[in-house]
């Protein structure tokens, strides 16, 4: 019998021995860990890369298996290239350099089979180089995940399609490459990474990401590259189009869904708030496209694909009908599956396709074992999906409870006796954060100086009609109130249920979900310099939820884990635990796998719960699987594992892992590298609004890449390898870091801890240029003499345009190309969408008639330099520039414009600032700012700047208040001055529009929609984040527009709309047809009211 070690260093740490057990320096084989629990130690013996391996995949080698078992002294541990720290068993693994390849973590050195895969991988699989990466930038920041743990892939393939895949693994299995697959990387168990080859299907372009939405919208079929979230704003848009009566949904919904791929919630088997167990992928799974290691494909919606897998791969299917008759004969092995199963639990295998199943139908058990197996058993090509219904009427209530064991039997309740859709529980120290929140006090006020152990329940019903939810909600009130249950923050003032009523208004309910979304955030953001946030997930039956509770809070009480927060999926038994933790000391070691190992005692023996509801086991847990399952259950996993993959080749050390010690190895480091950036938890919910995420780096990788530089400058007496690995970053991360980075901020939007990556790169332009100080003084002198500059591009693309006309687009194009590359990128690229110099502003717009009853009607207008430098393009039908639809809009509306002062030298300083002079920017800034002050008569009169980009950099230099709520763009003008003074009509059929990344930071997405849906009839939004221009950098790095505009769909429209030159001209060239500034539409579309009544009446 195969015994496992949970713990060889709890034993070091908490077990007393006999001084005979420590003189002899072995580890005792009936148990481990702080509890005595039963364990396996490592096998001898192993052989790497035949059939017969078995467990010796991912095993620790016999030799390393002797542990000094010495409770005085702190753990032995090792830091390697990477920065990463490790746990070590012995002092001889401390000095260990593996000669031969072994599967193992740190031990898979190049033997020649890398060198021998790589070539195959290109003559035979037909992956070209530009898509394998083995530079140290690449395979460092492809390498990380939103996990603690940190392993550098040898080589990071992007792979485009399951024809690619078929090829690879057989490669892969003919030279014994070990691969791990990588989705979003968004996972949190250390499933996604590998030291081996990482096969990266994110991030490349439009593959993995087709998709069908079958009838209705009751089923869909997508590819595994696809995001959640994308998929339901899919499924809405079929509703919409359609006119279909119900809006359904994929059923898992991670708080992560905007941001994991599909790929992802199907491996981790993902489920979230609302989705329970019932609507996880398990449950709403439909048919799915599998790719096994030998290269084949089962199709399971195919009969004949069906039909020749089950002859093909007969001793497959026959292992697992054999494995299920097993399970199924055994009474108690098949209750605790089941049992296991009931509530949330990703820790395994998903054993439950033995026991669901009957035997005769192995397609379905072979399907089912495929989800939650995170890599390990096959790929997962395609799923498709029965969706689930999301009813239209919804209400939250947010209970508070003076203790925590009444929240969660109060939680108990309402599973047990009725339809409730959420439950989410809140401990102490997150009620603590929601009395900071003005909104929640309003809303529930006596949660301000709750009990010391009070807790919450937020509560949310759907209803498919109001009636329907009205009754919902009575059940929820019925089913409490017969409880018996106390209510209120304070045992000595209880409430009544009543006093925590329903919200039907989503203005109140969001304000619930959107404290229960941040708290994760809240840690994340206080955490001090050089720690990282941990996010544990454990889960028991409801009816433990509580005593569960007060354990965990006792331990993390004991441990001096002050920061941590407990709150969850209550209706399911499932826990989050967020706390911050650092890897910088054997002592912080310590305390973390002390921790750990009573955590996971209290979770899997005491309380006989899931040491993961719904993240996946990955190499976190894999340890304690056995803790959890029992030896007859893990053994069954350690067989289902060499039926699908007897080589170990797919993600080995995933899941089930001989190392007990693999969760406090290649703990990935946090060094303290700046300000800006040292909160980031690189859990990769930014990398999606990255317009560079497909051709360099994303804000999480250029963040690790950042530090990691940061963590090999600080290391004293360099070896000559550590400063030759330096010097190649560096210089990598001077073109895949800094010059690819937009340095637009849309990061920010999606970051929970809301860091703005692209201001770290304009630091890094910034302190570059404050060392090239002709290239400074260069700027200033710009600066000094805008008007002359502007002038001067405003005639050269006349000049340019000429050009055009006479030479023909290819030759401009050849020799723009040129001079772009010649100049280090300094000249832009010549694209045929490239405007002609705008014509001459209007310094003397005619003034309206008095208005009615005397009230003036005035507007201070200040043209950015973009638009008074840059006209339509040569092949738009419009040939005015925007300062003159927008002087037209003003004059119908009765509006006496004024313009600042020295506009012809005006500049809202963006152009320097995104380029790191600062100094420049900040006069420009001043400036500008200066002049709209007197201009506006210090905020009296509405601003309007015509570029959505260059009023957000105002609005963020403001050095006076005066002017912050008098700055407008130039639809939010339109919306709240416009509107009522001008007759809309609907002059387009079918339009684009691309709301600008500054408009979606200033949160004018709606306004966008509504102006531009008053002027046509259909309006499609792009729906990509950022175009990748950013000024002007996507006209000298295209590449970045490019990739960033691959995305883009406008089939169908005939005109395209926005708010930024710059951004209009690359949305052009990559569309095809000519998007312009929002203003030419409305002005087309709109009338002055008493025109448009004298006209009707007439």
């Amino acid at each position: 019998m195969r015994r496992r070690a949970a713990s060889v260093v709890g034993a070091r740490l908490g077990v007393l021995v006999s001084s005979a057990e420590q003189q002899a320096g072995l580890a005792t084989t009936s148990s481990g860990g702080l509890f005595g629990t039963a364990g396996r130690l490592p096998g001898a013996g192993a052989r790497v890369g035949g059939a017969g391996q078995a467990r010796a995949a991912a095993a620790v080698p016999a030799a390393t298996a002797a542990v000094k078992v010495q409770p005085s002294l702190l753990p032995l541990t090792r830091t390697d290239e990477f920065g990463a720290v490790s746990i070590l068993e012995s002092e001889a693994e401390a000095s260990f350099v593996p000669q031969t390849f072994e599967n193992v973590d740190g031990r898979r050195i190049e033997d020649g089979r890398y060198a021998a895969f790589t070539k195959d991988l290109t003559e035979v699989a037909g992956v070209p180089a530009t898509r394998q990466f083995t530079d140290k930038v690449r395979t460092f920041a492809y390498g990380t995940d939103a996990s603690f743990y940190r392993l550098n892939p040898k080589m990071v393939v992007k792979i485009h399609s399951e024809e690619e895949v078929r090829k690879i693994l057989p490669l892969a299995l003919k030279h014994q490459v070990p691969v791990t697959f990588r989705a979003a990387g968004t996972s949190l168990s250390g499933q996604a990474l590998t030291d081996s080859v990482l096969l990266k299907l994110s991030h490349t372009g439009r593959n993995f990401r087709s998709y069908t939405v079958h009838g209705d919208g009751s089923t869909i079929t997508v590819e595994p590259g696809l995001i959640g979230g994308e998929v339901n704003r899919i499924l809405a848009a079929h509703k919409s189009k359609g006119k279909h009566p119900v809006q359904y949904k994929i059923g898992p919904d991670p708080s992560s869904i905007d941001s994991c791929m599909v790929g992802g919630i199907v491996s981790n088997n993902s489920s979230g708030m609302c989705c329970g167990v019932s609507q996880n992928t398990y449950h709403t799974l439909k048919d799915m496209r599998i790719v096994f290691v030998d290269g084949s494909v089962l199709d399971t919606a195919d009969p004949a694909s069906r039909a020749a897998f089950l002859q093909s791969h007969s001793k497959l299917v026959e292992g697992v009908v054999a494995l299920a008759k097993r399970v199924q004969a055994d009474r108690q092995l098949a209750n605790l599956i089941r049992r296991k199963f009931a509530i949330k639990c990703t820790t395994g295998y998903s054993l439950n396709a033995l026991v669901d199943f009957h035997t005769d139908d192995p397609i379905e058990m072979i399907k089912r074992l495929m989800v939650g197996s995170e890599g390990t058993l096959g790929f997962v090509s395609q799923v498709t999906y029965n969706t689930v219904p999301e009813w239209p009427h919804k209400a939250s209530a947010f209970v508070v409870f003076p203790d925590v064991m009444s929240a969660c039997q109060g939680a108990s309740v309402l599973r047990d006796q009725t339809s409730v859709d959420a439950v989410e529980m809140f401990d102490r120290a997150s009620l603590r954060e929601c009395e900071s929140n003005e909104d929640m006090l309003r809303l529930v006020p006596d949660i301000k100086g709750a009990d010391p152990m009070a807790a919450s329940l937020l509560i949310e019903c759907r209803g498919s009609t109001e009636e329907d939810l009205a009754a919902r909600i009575e059940e929820i009130h019925a089913a409490l109130r017969k409880s018996g249950l106390p209510f209120g923050a304070k045992a000595a003032e209880p409430q009544p249920l009543e006093a925590y009523e329903f919200k039907h208004d989503p203005r109140d309910f969001k304000v619930f979900w959107d404290v229960r979304r941040g708290l994760i955030p809240i840690v994340g953001a206080a955490r001090k310099p050089g720690t990282s946030m941990l996010l544990e997930d454990v889960a028991c039956p409801v009816d433990k939820l509580g005593q569960m509770t007060v354990d965990l809070m006792d331990m993390f009480q004991r441990h001096g884990y002050d920061d941590a927060f407990l709150f969850g999926h209550a209706l399911e038994g499932n826990l989050h635990l967020v706390f911050s933790q650092g890897f910088r000391t054997p002592e912080e070691l310590t305390r973390f796998h002390t921790m750990f190992d009573e955590l996971c005692h209290i979770v899997a023996t005491k309380h006989s719960g899931s040491l993961k509801g719904e993240h996946g086991t990955g190499r976190n847990v894999a340890p304690y699987v056995e803790m959890e399952w029992g030896t007859k259950a893990t053994e069954l996993m350690w067989e289902l594992k060499e039926l699908f993959d007897p080589d170990y080749i797919l993600n080995p050390g995933v899941i089930l892992n001989k190392d007990p010690l693999v969760h406090v190895k290649n703990l990935k480091p946090s060094p303290a590298a700046n300000p800006l950036v040292n909160r980031c938890i690189e859990c990769g919910f930014c990398e999606s609004n990255c317009p560079s995420r497909d051709i360099t780096l994303t804000p999480r990788q250029r963040i690790a890449v950042y530090k990691e530089l940061f963590r090999m400058r600080s290391i004293e007496n360099r070896t000559a390898a550590q400063q030759q690995r330096l010097d190649e970053m560096a210089q990598i991360f001077e073109y895949d870091g800094q010059d690819t980075c937009a340095a637009d901020g849309m990061c920010q939007e999606k970051c929970p801890v809301k860091i703005n990556t692209g201001e770290l790169i304009k630091q890094l332009r910034s302190d570059e240029m404050a060392e090239a100080r002709r290239a400074s003084g260069l700027a200033m002198t710009v600066a000094n003499n805008f008007s002359t500059t502007a002038w001067a591009f405003n005639k050269l693309l006349n000049v340019v345009n000429v050009a055009h006309s006479v030479l023909g687009a290819t030759p401009i194009k050849a020799i723009s190309s040129a001079l772009n590359k010649a100049t280090g990128h300094m000249v832009p690229e010549w694209n045929p969408y490239m405007p002609k110099g705008a014509a001459p502003l209007n310094m003397n717009p005619p003034k309206p008639a008095a208005a009615e009853r005397g009230v003036p009607r005035k507007v201070v207008y200040v043209p950015a330099c973009v638009t008074r430098i840059m006209g339509p393009s040569k092949g738009d039908y419009e040939t005015a520039p925007v300062h003159e639809k927008l002087l037209s809009l003003f004059n119908k509306a009765g509006y006496e414009v004024v313009y600042p002062e020295g506009l012809s030298a005006s500049c809202c300083g963006m152009m320097f600032n995104s380029r790191g002079f600062k100094d420049a920017a900040a006069k420009k800034g001043s400036e500008l700012e200066a002049a709209l002050l007197k201009a506006s008569e210090n905020g009296k009169w509405p601003v309007v700047c015509d570029t959505s980009p260059c009023l957000a950099q105002i609005k963020s230099g403001l050095s006076d208040p005066a002017l912050r709520f008098s700055l407008y763009e130039p639809v939010e003008f339109i919306r709240h001055f416009l509107l009522d003074k001008l007759e809309f009509s609907k002059v387009r059929d079918n339009i684009a529009v691309h709301i600008p990344c500054s408009s979606k930071k200033m949160g004018i997405e709606e306004t966008f929609m509504k102006v531009a849906s008053m002027c046509a009839e259909n309006v499609v939004n792009t729906n990509v984040p950022c175009c990748g221009m950013a000024g002007d950098r996507g006209m000298r790095y295209p590449e970045l527009t490019g990739a960033s505009l691959q995305h883009l769909n406008v089939g169908g429209c005939s005109d395209g709309y926005s708010t930024s030159r710059t951004c209009e001209m690359s949305l052009s060239n990559h569309s095809g047809i000519n998007f312009r500034g929002l203003v030419y539409l409305v002005d087309e579309a709109t009338q002055p009211k008493a025109a448009a009544a004298a006209e009707k009446q007439a």
